[in-house]
């Protein structure tokens, strides 16, 4: 009996040797998908990001007579070009849009074809590819840029519910509340108070596009599906804005006004809060008006 005991125990602790390697070869393939695809994402923005010269030891520019600008014929927010959106959103509202070095063709055909447009948000580790898969609304919260199955997923919207050029009532974005801060991760900065006063913008590049969102509200909501579970006319579409500043949680901030419009396109940024899965944490901004 006492052998048959040791040999019970044995094989016990080999099944639970055998267990623990599996498991142990699951995780460390987990961890090279994860840091394979944060590899990328650091290289994608990195390519991106144009590297600032040093000026310093260049000699003074000679000063140029001033030369009248043209008169310049009004014409809709499309016909601009993107140097004169640049241009308007500094003289219109006083922000030097961030450049980037984007060529979404080339992001199509290398990296994945699904990429649509490039999120910057200041305060935050936000300076990524926007993906949307043609059928599966939830692809990209299971697979990678390169599709890997695995964390982090990508930065993505729903086909069904937004289309792709932000010009929808409210337009989500989503991303994984990753521990190392990459997809949406470092959007919980914003529960800080001072990074939600000095970091207002989000901007959106598209190919031919720019799109400034001034933020207004930084919460912890619902989980509840933000486009499926609401029924906008116009007065309870500014009901449910106006009402996102009224919002005294500990992680809750807001502006103190904001004078809502029916026609004003939002764009929410949804992530998880750890160990409240029945939560989300929001980050809204309200489109600048371009052609104002």
């Amino acid at each position: 009996m006492k052998g048959n005991g040791k040999s019970i125990w044995l094989a016990a602790a080999v099944i639970l040797l055998i267990l623990a390697a599996v498991w142990g070869m699951i995780w460390l393939r987990q961890e090279v998908i994860k840091n394979q695809a944060e590899e990328q994402r650091n290289d994608l923005a990195e390519q991106v990001n144009p590297v600032e010269e040093d000026l310093s030891e260049e000699e003074p520019e000679v000063e140029e007579p001033e030369v009248p600008e043209p008169e310049i014929t009004e014409k809709s927010w499309d016909e601009y070009t993107l140097e004169e959106k640049y241009r308007a959103y500094l003289d219109t509202y006083g922000i030097d849009v961030p450049s980037k070095d984007l060529d979404f063709e080339e992001l199509q055909t290398e990296i994945n074809e699904d990429i649509y447009a490039w999120i910057y948000v200041p305060g935050t580790n936000i300076d990524d590819p926007v993906v949307q898969h043609p059928t599966d609304d939830s692809y990209y919260l299971n697979y990678n840029l390169d599709g890997s199955m695995g964390y982090p997923g990508g930065i993505y919207t729903e086909g069904s519910c937004n289309g792709r050029d932000f010009t929808d009532r409210m337009t989500v974005i989503y991303g994984h509340n990753m521990n190392n801060g990459s997809g949406f991760g470092s959007l919980h900065n914003f529960e800080e108070e001072a990074v939600f006063n000095e970091s207002r913008y989000i901007f959106i590049y598209l190919p031919d596009d720019i799109k400034v969102y001034e933020i207004f509200a930084a919460y912890e909501g619902s989980n509840a599906h933000i486009i499926y579970s609401h029924a906008w006319d116009d007065e309870s579409w500014v009901q449910y804005l106006g009402d996102t500043l009224l919002l005294t949680g500990n992680k809750d901030h807001a502006v103190d006004a904001y004078e809502f419009e029916a026609d004003d396109l939002v764009l929410t940024l949804s992530t998880c809060i750890r160990n409240s899965p029945n939560q989300r944490y929001l980050v809204q901004g309200v489109l600048l008006d371009e052609a104002r």
